[in-house]
This record gives C-alpha cells, sequence and structure tokens, in this order.
C-alpha cells in the first residue's frame, strides 16, 4: 500500500513537471534596419524616458595610435666611429631615409654600453634599441681592418679538421670575422667565457651552441678609412635611391660560372658552376628580367643563350653595367678564377667602367671581400669605387666550401647561392640585406639540413653563414627593371580616424610587393606603413578633421612618388544590421554571446555595447567590445556573463573613431533568462518529502491500532 502511494506521487511530479511552462529567450527584432533608429530624445519606455549615461562608458582609447604618429620607432641605425667628420659624411643618408620613411639615426656612443671590447658594446647597443624601438636595419659605417668598427672573430678551425691541410688564403687558421655577430642578437657568443666568440658545442665547455643563427636585423657595411671614402658611398647610395639614371640596365643579369674541378684531376668529377647559373636563370630570373650567361664547363653545356666565359667577356660585360650579377667559382682577395685560371682582377675592379650602373653583386668563391685584412680585395674596391662598381657586394671573407656531385644544388656554396636568388627573385627580398639574411635562415630550414646532412654542429656549416657578409648599406632595393611612378592610390574621399585600406601599383597598374607608404601631418605626425607581398596596405589615420597628409611612396622598381590628401571630418553615425544571439535560448549556465552586426563607411565602428535590464533601465549593465586600430571589423561578438533569469531588455550603442555615437532601442527589444529546473524540482520535493511523511504517519497509526486490537484479543 505505501509502495502504491510513494509510486502515485512520483508519477504526479513527473506530469507536473512535464508541463510547466519554461520561458525561452525572444528577441522581438533579430534583424534591425538603420531606418528603425530612434534618436536617444525620442526613446520612449513604459516608465518614461530611457535613462542610459553613456558617461561610464570608457574613453576611445586613441594613445596606441596616436603613439604611432608622434613617436614612431626607429627603423635604422647608422652606426660610426666617434668622429665629426664620419658622423657628417652620413648625415646626409640619414635625412634621405627619415624623408622617405625608414626612420633612421645615427649612433656614435657605442662605448657607453656594457662590453669586453668594442664589438660587444657595439652588439649590446644594436640589442637595447631592438628591444624598445623597431629596429630593422643596422649599417656599420667604418671599416673593420683599422678598428674602427670592428668585426667579431668567432673560433671556427674549419680548414684544420675538414680541409686536409687546406689553410685560409688570407688570416688566421682558427679565427674567422663575420658581421654575423650584429645580426644575432640572442646568441651568448661566449657562453663559458672562455674568450674564444661563437664556438659550436663541439668546443663550448658546456657543449652548447654560442649563436642562436636566427638573425633579428639585417646588416650591411660601409668598409670606409676615411671620411672621403665613406661620402663617396653614402652619394652613390643616395643617387641610386633617389636619382639614378635610368637605362636598360636596370633590367639585365650577368651570370659566370666557371670550372671548380676539371676531369684531369682526381677523381675525374667536373665540377661545372655553369650547372648553378643555369639553374638559377631557369628558376628565378628568366621570368623577371634580360640576361647574359657566361660559361666555361668540362662535360655540362648549359642550354641557350650563352657565352665562353673569358676574362675578356666577363670584363667586358661587367663593364656595360647590370643591376645583378653572380660569379660562381674560385677566388681569392685579388681575383675571380677557376680551375683553368683568372677571369677578372682586382685592378680590373678599381678600373670599372659601369658608371652609375650600378651592380648588387654575388660571388660564389673564396676570400672575394676579405675587408678585414686589407684595402684592395675585389669587395672592397668595387663598393668603394666613385660612381662605379656596385651598390653591393656579397663575398666571403674567408675559404668557402662546396660538396662534390651536389646534384640538387642544396650543400654549402650552391645551397647558399641558390636560396640567395630564390628568396630575391622568387621571394620579392628584392631589400639586399634582407635577401642576404634571409636566405640563410631559408638555408638552415632546407631540406639539406631537416632531411639531409647539414648541420650548424659542423664548423664548414657555421663558416658558410658566417662569413658571407654584404658591403653595402642593406636596406636598398636593388632594381629588376626601369623604375615608374606609384599610381595615386588616394583616389576617393578619406575621413578622420578612418583605416585606410589601398594598394600600390605603379603606373602601368603592376602590383608592388612590400611598397612603403610614408606619411606626414602637421604637429610633427609621421607614420609608414608597409604593404604586405599583393601591394595591400593599411593604416589607420588620427582622429583629426580637415588635416592634410602628405605622402612618401616607395618600393622596387619605383621611382620616389608625392601625393596628398585631406581628412574630411566624420558626423555621420553608425548604423546597426542585425543582432543574433548565441545560443539562441540561453539559460542560466550558458555563457551568452551577442553577435552585433554593425557598418560605418566612413571613421569606421569603434566600438559597439550591449546594455541589459530587469526594470527598464532604472538600473543595467554593460558589456562592450571595442575594434583595435588595425581592424574594422562589422560583426562584433559580445560575450557577457552568466545572466540571472528574468525577463530583460536591451539596447545597442554604437560608436565609431569619430566618436559619433548612437543608440539603438525600442520596445520590442526584450528576451528571457528561464529559471533554473532545481526551482521546479525543489518544491515538489518538499510536497513529495510531506506526502512520504504523512503516508507513512498513517501506516504506521494504522498499524498500531491494528496491533492493539490484536493485543486485547490475546
Amino acid at each position: 500500500m505505501v509502495r502504491l502511494l510513494i509510486k502515485k506521487f512520483i508519477y504526479l511530479i513527473i506530469i507536473i513537471l512535464a508541463f510547466t511552462p519554461f520561458v525561452s529567450l525572444s528577441l522581438h527584432s533579430n534583424s534591425i534596419n538603420s531606418r528603425e533608429r530612434i534618436s536617444l530624445e525620442s526613446i520612449k519606455t513604459a516608465n518614461g524616458d530611457l535613462n542610459v549615461d553613456l558617461s561610464i562608458l570608457p574613453d576611445i582609447e586613441y594613445t596606441p595610435l596616436n603613439n604611432l604618429w608622434y613617436d614612431s620607432k626607429i627603423e635604422m641605425l647608422i652606426i660610426t666611429p666617434n668622429r665629426t667628420d664620419f658622423i657628417d659624411a652620413v648625415k646626409p643618408l640619414m635625412e634621405w631615409k627619415n624623408e622617405k620613411g625608414v626612420k633612421t639615426i645615427i649612433l656614435s656612443n657605442f662605448s657607453l654600453y656594457e662590453g669586453v671590447d668594442d664589438a660587444e658594446k657595439i652588439r649590446n647597443m644594436i640589442r637595447s634599441y631592438y628591444e624598445t624601438e623597431n629596429i630593422r636595419w643596422v649599417l656599420l659605417a667604418g671599416d673593420a681592418q683599422n678598428n674602427l668598427i670592428p668585426i667579431r672573430y668567432v673560433y671556427n678551425p674549419d680548414a684544420i679538421r675538414f680541409g686536409e691541410g687546406t689553410n685560409e688564403i688570407v688570416g688566421d687558421d682558427e679565427y674567422k670575422p663575420t658581421d654575423f655577430y650584429y645580426a644575432d642578437l640572442n646568441g651568448t657568443w661566449d657562453s663559458d667565457g672562455d674568450g674564444k666568440w661563437g664556438e659550436s658545442p663541439y668546443d663550448n665547455a658546456y657543449g652548447l651552441d654560442e649563436i642562436a643563427w636566427d638573425p633579428e636585423v639585417y646588416v650591411g657595411r660601409f668598409p670606409a678609412n676615411t671620411a672621403n671614402e665613406l661620402a663617396i658611398m653614402v652619394n652613390k647610395t643616395l643617387k641610386y635611391e633617389s636619382e639614378p639614371e635610368v637605362g636598360d640596365w636596370m633590367n639585365r643579369m650577368l651570370l659566370a660560372g666557371g670550372i671548380s674541378d676539371t676531369i684531369y684531376k682526381e677523381p675525374p668529377d667536373g665540377e661545372d658552376e655553369s650547372f648553378l647559373t643555369t639553374y638559377i636563370w631557369q628558376n628565378y630570373v628568366a621570368s623577371e628580367m634580360n640576361f647574359t650567361h657566361l660559361w666555361r664547363s668540362t662535360y655540362y653545356t648549359p642550354p641557350e643563350p650563352k657565352e665562353p666565359l673569358t676574362s675578356t667577356s666577363f670584363k667586358r660585360e661587367i663593364n656595360k653595367g647590370y643591376s645583378t650579377v653572380i660569379f660562381a667559382g674560385h677566388g681569392d682577395p685579388y681575383q675571380y678564377a677557376d680551375a683553368s685560371g683568372g677571369i677578372y682582377t682586382n685592378t680590373n675592379a678599381n678600373n670599372i667602367l659601369n658608371t652609375n650602373n650600378l651592380s648588387l653583386v654575388y660571388a660564389d668563391a673564396c676570400s672575394t671581400s676579405s675587408y678585414d685584412i686589407n684595402d684592395n680585395s675585389i669587395g672592397e674596391y668595387l663598393i668603394k669605387k666613385n660612381n662605379a662598381g656596385a651598390i653591393g657586394y656579397i663575398g666571403g671573407l674567408r675559404v668557402t666550401w662546396y660538396y662534390k656531385d651536389d646534384y640538387n644544388l642544396e650543400m654549402l656554396n650552391r645551397g647558399n647561392a641558390k636560396l640567395f636568388w630564390k628568396e630575391f627573385f622568387l621571394n620579392n627580398k628584392f631589400q639586399q640585406g634582407k635577401a642576404l639574411y634571409d636566405s640563410k635562415v631559408a638555408y638552415m630550414n632546407s631540406d639539406y639540413y631537416v632531411y639531409g646532412f647539414g648541420s650548424t654542429f659542423f664548423d664548414f656549416e657555421r663558416k658558410q653563414l658566417l662569413t658571407y657578409c654584404l658591403l653595402g648599406d642593406p636596406e636598398v632595393d636593388i632594381y629588376t627593371n626601369k623604375p615608374k611612378l606609384a599610381l595615386n592610390p588616394f583616389t576617393e574621399t578619406i575621413y578622420e580616424g578612418q583605416l585606410v585600406s589601398i594598394t600600390i601599383r605603379d603606373v602601368n597598374n603592376r602590383i608592388v610587393p612590400y611598397a612603403r607608404v610614408h606619411l606626414r601631418g602637421s604637429d610633427g605626425k609621421y607614420h609608414t606603413a608597409y604593404a604586405n607581398e599583393n601591394g595591400l596596405v593599411n593604416f589607420r589615420i588620427p582622429a583629426e578633421e580637415n588635416e592634410i597628409y602628405n605622402v612618401t611612396i616607395t618600393g622596387h622598381n619605383l621611382k620616389t612618388s608625392n601625393f596628398n590628401f585631406k581628412a574630411l571630418p566624420d558626423s555621420t553615425s553608425p548604423r546597426l544590421f542585425g543582432i543574433e544571439c548565441n545560443p539562441k535560448n540561453p539559460k542560466t549556465s550558458d555563457m551568452t554571446t551577442f553577435n552585433i552586426n554593425v557598418h560605418d563607411n566612413k571613421s569606421g565602428i569603434e566600438s559597439a555595447f550591449i546594455f541589459l535590464s530587469k526594470n527598464n533601465f532604472i538600473d543595467y549593465t554593460y558589456y562592450g567590445l571595442a575594434n583595435s586600430i588595425e581592424e574594422n571589423k562589422d560583426l562584433i561578438p559580445i560575450k557577457t556573463e552568466r545572466l540571472t533569469p528574468g525577463k530583460y531588455s536591451y539596447c545597442i550603442v554604437l560608436r565609431d573613431y569619430a566618436n559619433n555615437t548612437e543608440i539603438f532601442y525600442n520596445s520590442g527589444f526584450i528576451f528571457s533568462i528561464p529559471q533554473h529546473i532545481i526551482n521546479y524540482i525543489a518544491p515538489f520535493s518538499l510536497v513529495l518529502i510531506i506526502a512520504i511523511v504523512g503516508v507513512s504517519v498513517v501506516t504506521l497509526y494504522t498499524g498500531l491500532k491494528k496491533y492493539s486490537r490484536i493485543f486485547k484479543e490475546i
């Protein structure tokens, strides 16, 4: 009987719960058209005027935007000896860099920084600016030979360990020079404190690599012994960038491949570097530039077009003027050569005739740029030549290495050279310092390193990465065609605070990857934005109406192009297009997200807020989300806390970057959060308990009466 009663009560509770009317979310206006906007003054609720105090909203955070314009970061350091004549010599270059938007300063006070020697002090100075600014480029304006700007000598006995008795052509067999020291700012370079810099794990006392191998900045050097030599290199760079002599030389590349070994040697491998130069022009150059291919080989015959490589043909061609040059073969500080003999001498380099047709020269050979030992290497002659020679020279400071039978062109010299031109042409790294250092990273990320036996554990591999350094300004953009003016990208109206999105093209409508857009306004405003590889560049201008901005656009194969635009006032309020709730029927256990669909076609949406109230905005709370200065999203997801049960009214507040604010509300903007199920179960549980107790009491009473009757009968 008792069990039957309990079952009946349970069935009754289940029936009641099944028919209990839970209230779900009701967004009475899921899509709101801009025509439905109501001004604050006309909004009414059942209890009177809507009273939302917008002063509680956080102010627009203009500080990051203003910092970009009034406190722009430094991009380039020019480091000189602490001498007035050297400082004066580089000032025109600094002024030009700043004019085109590469914020640059001159530093000569490296003695104020900590370090065991001047090289470490200079590196610590660079690192301090890297950590606080936006340093990308470093130009060392002084020769290494006389220690005006010292070079770092690392412990690397590669020739002794792996060269079968091979000695360096110049310099010491154990300590090798490199400017990579100033690019890799994270390596310890002497973690065991033994004074042997840049040791491999094999030589380090703790088994650690003292070099991090991931360069933080791009480094180049003007190897000047005097202020006059420095002025020559500065003036060459200025003319090349700002007033070049436009001609067909800008669209030409000279490739020269010699013989590294002959079939008459043992073993008879016939190492023909024209195999490398052919690969480069077929895979990287052909679609970009015209070229001349000079070749000499023992077994490999390159396809047409080609011409024989001789000392006469090489000197004749390089004197004509080429934008880019690669020589692959043998070398020393005084000549290019191959297994058959000399091809080009430092005297030829000193007398080069390519006036104002400057080349980026890559020498895939030994020791052609030993600028720490003497001043008459081919590399130094070409970079110091007045109004001629090279705009940049990449060559080895010491002996370099190659593998025989390197058919994939992936190892040591050939791998480095191939990847340099891949970065340059295919990956649009036309700035010579960027192409060099990014190709070093690409080499260490290549299949030869990842899946083969390439490793920075080996001294000869470390040497390859350390010895190829740049003579020249690392930030210079190398021509691969005649430069054109840029199209004016500011043809549409621009408003204060707007996130401007433009694509940089030249007058032939060709996209300019990584173009530089430099903007200047009044009151010292200064900002540079860079395009991506597709020429797209975004920047937000300050929220200042009627400001006029002067713009300088520079970049690869671009003439310096100047434009201006005026930022018009924005008095138009943002628009609301729709509201969606996720989940659609939120419960007290949910974190609710309101997806606000908005738009502002002038300064752009800065932030959106949702105000929630249970008593017609007598009391309310709000949630919001802001766009960053780099974005202009029209779908803004606003998350709330877990909401308590009840019926809510809500309104939407939108604000743009010009601080135009609009409130969106009507009486249909309501939704409900249902009571948690436990709130319904609890009362019925109490009823059930009372019922069970009642039944138990009745049962007990009935039992006692029955027991009493039986007892009396007994």
